[in-house]
């Protein structure tokens, strides 16, 4: 017995438990004596098949509530959705599933997933079929693919973080006015190019698909008298990185009173810059939004600033 017991330990040890409620319709021939399988959806994948079969039980019978508890390895996220499957030829007819997954010093969430539309799980000549419910309709349509259009970005600028990574000089001049007995002013006159490398870690998962682009703009860190004189971007993705090269021309005034000389200097600041976002898509043909958050992380040499010393 006490082998028993260390064996099942070792088989559950580092996965999830889950737990499962389905009522089946209290109709005639609702119920079914097919096996079906239960699989859950979440926002990080889904887990293996569970067949749905207790022990000297008649499950699925008509207006019966089954529950169910079993582990599986895949850890699924946030629960979306589930899906029962069926390979015989029987059909089964389920009000609702109820699902939820065990988390450590957490009560157990359930997840209600009406069968709104009352879809049969009925299959003929012995194929297969699938009846998947979700506890919003919307969520039936994910991941996010080409399917679905950008409806809106919000970068939470107010909420980035900076960290500068280097300073180069770009520019220099002095301007010498000790034996004079007016100012003196000249001006940094460059043209160079800056560019942002933005890249994007979203939340949730796999509820996106890693093939998906969008097209969005790069906030941008400036200063001084800089004009954009040509732009271009490419299109961004979750997988791939989105680059704006600008050429840009600069002038920053270097001014010497009377009786000084001073030194300025031009320096281009380099920097990554982290800026959470939020995403709202629209599906094509459906009325959903689903919405994404998460970092954008941005490689910039964008911003430029003037030092100005005396020398003597």
């Amino acid at each position: 017995m006490m082998i028993l017991v260390v064996l099942l330990l070792l088989q559950t040890a580092g996965a999830v438990k889950y737990m499962a409620e389905i009522k089946t319709a209290d109709e005639t021939y609702a119920g079914t004596n097919d096996n079906i399988f239960l699989t859950i959806h979440g926002t990080h994948g889904s887990t293996s098949p569970y067949l749905c079969d207790q022990d000297w039980y008649d499950d699925f019978e008509p207006g019966s509530v089954d529950q169910f508890e079993f582990f599986r390895y895949e850890d699924v996220g946030e629960i979306l959705c589930a899906t029962l499957t069926t390979n015989n030829n029987d059909y089964l007819l389920v009000e609702y599933i109820y699902v939820a997954k065990q988390v450590y010093a957490m009560p157990d969430i359930y997840h209600y997933m009406p069968n709104k539309e009352q879809t049969k799980l009925t299959t003929e000549d012995y194929g297969s079929s699938s009846l998947k419910l979700c506890e919003d309709a919307c969520y039936r349509y994910l991941p996010i693919d080409s399917n679905w259009i950008l409806e809106d970005m919000d970068y939470k600028t107010n909420r980035g973080i900076a960290h500068p990574t280097n300073t180069v000089e770009v520019g220099k001049l002095i301007v010498d006015a000790i034996n004079s007995s007016t100012a003196q002013s000249s001006s940094i006159e460059l043209t160079t190019t800056i560019s942002n490398k933005m890249s994007y870690t979203h939340q949730q998962g796999e509820t996106v698909s890693n093939t998906v682009t969008f097209s969005a703009n790069i906030p941008k860190v400036v200063s001084g008298s800089i004009q954009i004189s040509k732009s271009r971007s490419d299109s961004n993705s979750f997988t791939k990185v989105n680059v704006v090269t600008e050429s840009v021309a600069f002038s920053f005034p270097c001014r010497a009173g009377a009786g000084t000389k001073v030194k300025c200097l031009a320096y281009q600041e380099k920097y990554q810059l982290e800026v959470p976002y939020s995403q709202t898509w629209k599906h094509k043909t459906q009325n959903c939004r689903y919405h994404v958050e998460g970092v954008a992380n941005i490689d910039s040499d964008s911003n430029i600033t003037l030092e100005v010393d005396e020398v003597e």
